[in-house]
Formats: structure tokens, sequence, C-alpha cells
């Protein structure tokens, strides 16, 4: 993609900005009022559904989550204002009181565990490796509960945040609740659902009884989520002023508007299906990155915004691995390795991306399989509408032969809550890689690290889990995001690392 090219779309788009896409309504100009445009619309408003990162964006705004992070990643009380480790697999929280879910109920501990045991309950959600530590939840009052683990687990404080621990009536938690929950959520968030118009809008107002900020309503009374998927139509409705933050703003059009950045969290790497040849010979995959020039992909695609990376961690998480160097741009190398494990002569492959899943998301997916065929092998490309990719990713059905593209971010600023919640046996990509399986080493490894105590000693298991990825290459590896929102002379906002966007945590202009 050449800065000419873009500039030129860009402008074409832009021209055609007043008859494509509709215009902002009269009420849109209050100074109350906040519009917010990502590529793609969501998936489902039940939390234990998705852990796109998109889709995650509407949950954080309309629900609550026991212990929450600040925008400096610093652990903060939620819907929990205390808790405590009595023994060392016990933990007693306190609740919140007084406060209220959007229809109107009280919030009580038998909400909280409704959730969590879903959450156990293999089949019933996505997150279940990110609390599969947990043994049992008991309410011991209207206000406190107490969690057992299956053994000491020095994380349950900050679980207690992650993805999946948005808290809702117990009554959504049953099956035909669900269903309920995921078009009409209903929550302790700052904000209220609306209305929802698949691939129009998803309104959402004030929370006018909500707990946070010192019991203070958020500044702006409502919030509209318009999906928009060009990236530069997206970009045309910012400077014409429909909207007022955009997502996903591609690095070369930066100058283009003004922008908040901040490192990410995030890291872009593919699931890759291992469980069939030639993909199961670890050369392969080692093939695959050596016929890969990452740095020149970060560099020319996202004009730098990004850092390639190796072993599993992004450098925000806890476990990450310094000494671990991403692959060289070595097609000679990959060649050889292919040779190897006798398939010199090429193989097929298909890379398959969910539209909107990132910036320039399907040029990205050409790029690798323009790179790759100088080694021989055959990539086709296959787009697909973010639902179909959500199904993919949530059925754990890549096919063989097959990669997809993730973006998957910490859940715990840990690597427990990245790499093991990833390749946890119930996770997203347990299924596809034999490592992730009892009784492999890194399988091993990272249970162990799971409930050691000792920093010292989990970061040095930590270190062995990262070496196996780094060697093994489970997945293709690519390069460690940064954050990047287009945004309005009228907003203020702290970018986040986690890619959340806050609603409550933003000011309008007067």
């Amino acid at each position: 993609m050449t800065t000419a090219w873009t500039r030129r779309r860009f402008l074409a788009v832009a021209a055609a900005g007043a008859t494509a896409a509709a215009t902002r309504p009269a009420a849109a100009q209050s100074r109350m009022q906040l519009v917010i445009s990502s590529p793609a619309d969501a998936t489902t408003m039940d939390p234990g559904r998705s852990t796109q990162v998109l889709t995650v964006n509407y949950f954080a705004n309309l629900y609550d989550t026991l212990t929450r992070w600040d925008t400096s990643l610093k652990l903060q009380p939620g819907l929990a204002t205390a808790w405590k480790s009595v023994n060392d697999t016990t933990w007693e929280i306190t609740l919140r009181e007084g406060v209220k879910f959007h229809d109107g109920t009280p919030l009580t501990a038998a909400d909280v565990k409704a959730v969590y045991e879903r959450n156990l309950d293999r089949g019933k959600t996505v997150v279940t490796a990110g609390f599969a530590t947990i043994e049992a939840v008991q309410a011991t009052g209207p206000t406190s509960l107490r969690i057992s683990t299956k053994k000491p687990d020095p994380l349950m404080p900050v679980r207690m945040a992650q993805m999946g621990g948005y808290i809702y009536p117990a009554r959504y938690a049953t099956d035909d609740g669900a269903k309920e929950l995921a078009r009409k959520p209903v929550g302790t968030g700052a904000y209220r659902f609306v209305e929802w118009v698949k691939d129009d809008r998803l309104v959402m107002d004030a929370n006018q009884e909500w707990w946070g900020w010192g019991g203070k309503p958020p500044a702006i009374d409502r919030l509209i989520w318009k999906p928009i998927p060009d990236d530069f139509a997206r970009l045309s409705a910012l400077q014409r002023g429909e909207v007022d933050v955009i997502t996903n703003v591609p690095p070369d059009q930066m100058k283009i508007v003004r922008t908040l950045t901040v490192p990410a969290t995030r890291t872009v790497t593919f699931w890759i299906n291992t469980t069939q040849p030639p993909l199961s010979d670890k050369r392969v995959r080692q093939a695959l990155h050596y016929a890969m020039d990452t740095a020149s992909i970060v560099k020319n695609l996202y004009a730098g915004q990004g850092k390639p990376f190796s072993g599993g961690l992004a450098d925000t998480d806890f476990g990450y691995n310094a000494e671990l160097k991403p692959y060289l741009y070595d097609p000679e190398r990959a060649r050889k390795l292919l040779a190897e494990a006798g398939v010199g002569g090429g193989f097929d492959v298909t890379l398959y991306a969910g539209s909107g899943t990132m910036v320039n998301d399907k040029q990205l997916l050409e790029v690798i399989a323009d790179m790759w065929s100088k080694v021989g092998v055959r990539a086709r490309v296959e787009m697909m509408e973010m639902a179909a990719r959500q199904k993919m990713n949530n059925d754990r059905t890549v096919p063989p032969h097959g990669l997809m593209l993730i973006n998957p971010q910490s859940t715990l600023l840990d690597a427990d809550g990245s790499m093991w919640r990833l390749f946890h046996p119930s996770g997203f990509g347990g299924k596809y890689w034999v490592g992730s399986q009892p009784g492999q080493r890194f399988h091993d490894v990272m249970e162990q690290a799971r409930y050691t105590l000792d920093p010292k000693k989990r970061k040095e298991l930590y270190t062995e889990a990262t070496r196996i990825i780094h060697e093994d290459k489970p997945w293709l590896e690519l390069f460690q995001e940064v954050v990047i929102y287009g945004v309005s002379k009228r907003v203020s906002f702290k970018p986040r690392a986690d890619y959340r966007l806050v609603a409550a945590e933003m000011t309008l202009a007067r």
C-alpha cells in the first residue's frame, strides 16, 4: 500500500461522504453526546460469549467486574470493595452495598455466584480457561462471597477483573436467560442499553444511579457506537464531525486527523491448526516465520507502529522473556527447513481473517501470502464477516491447513491471562497444538506456574514456557500492537493499553 494510493482513496471517500454516509443528527451536536466508530459491529451483548476487542468495549461500558484496571492498569476495587486470602485456597470477597442492575434489581452475591458458575461450566461460555482455578463459589451473605480454588492461586484478585468477569443478574446465567442477554444486556455499568440496530448503531444512556467515580453519573449522557467498516470512510466521518472517536486508524493516515496512541497489551498472531501434516511439523512452522519479513510489515504496512515479538507474550505481561528475539527474515533458511520436512516443493494453506479484526487486516494477509509464495508456500486469503470469524474462534474450527488472524490481549497482565488462557486445553487454541495437552512439558509447566505463590519461581517457569513457544511456534507470531485512536478536539481521555474505550473516563469540551 503506497502513501499516494491511500491519499487518493481517502480523498475519493471524503468527496463522496455527503451521500455515502448518514449525517449526524441535530441532537448529536449536544456536548453531552459522544459517537464512537469502529470497523465492525458487536457480535453479542453476552460477555461470556466473546473476547473480541471491539465487542468487549461494549461490555466495559454496560457491565462492571468485581475488581477493575484503572487507566494506568493498576488494580482497583469495582463491585467488590474488599478481598482477602484467608488461607492458601480460600478468598473472601465483600461486595459494594446498594448497587442496582439497570432493571432496578439489587446486586447480590447470588448473581456473582451464578455468573462464575456459568463460566466454569464448559461449553456455556468461551472464558472458562480464565476461571479454571476455581473449585467452588459460595454466597455467604447478600454481599459476601467465598471463592475456593483447586490449589493456591496468587492471581485471584486480577482474575476478578478479566474478560468474562462482567456481572449480570443470575437469571441470565441460564441457557434461556443467556439468549435474552445476548440481545438486551442488563448490567450495573456506567451505561444502560437503549437499542441495537445491527450494523447501524448501538445506543447507550448514562446510568444515573451508577456507583462509580464517587457515586457521580458519567459526564456524557448518551453514547452511540456506529460501525463503519471502511477505514477511509471512518476517517472522513471524523473529519466531517459526524463521529467523535474512531478506532483502527491506519498508521499512514495519522497526520490527517488528531490521534491518541499508546503501546498495547495486544499482539498480532494467527492460530495454526497444527493437527495435520505439514503444519504438524515444527520445522514447517519455523519456516513460515523465517519466510515472513515482520520488520518490513511493521514499517511499511503499519508505519512503524508495532514491535516484532516471539515467545508468546507482550512486554506488558509478567513472564515476558526479553532474551527471545523474533525470527529474522531468512527465506533461504525457510526453504531448507521445508526441504528437511519433505515439503520442499511447497504446499497449500488458507489465511482467514474477520473483516475489521485490525487495521489493514486484508492487506496484511495479502502481504504474508506474497512473502510465503517466494519459498513455495501457496496461501489463499479468505476474509469473513466478523460473526463468522467469531464463530470459528469460539467453536475452535480453524480448518486443517488453515491459519486465522487473531489479536489477543492479556486479561491479567500475566502469562496466565494471555499465553495460558489461549493455549489451555479449554482455551481458544488448546485443540490445535499437542503441547497444550496434559503430560506435555508446556502444559505441565504452565499448570505448575498457575498455582505457584512465589513470583520468582513463577517467572522461572514462564521463562521455560516462553522458550518452548519460541522453538515450537504453535502459532504465527508477528508483532505487539500500538493503539491508535482518531479523536475530535472536543474529546479528552487517556488511551488505555488494554484497548478499552471507557466513556466514563472521557470528558467533552464545553
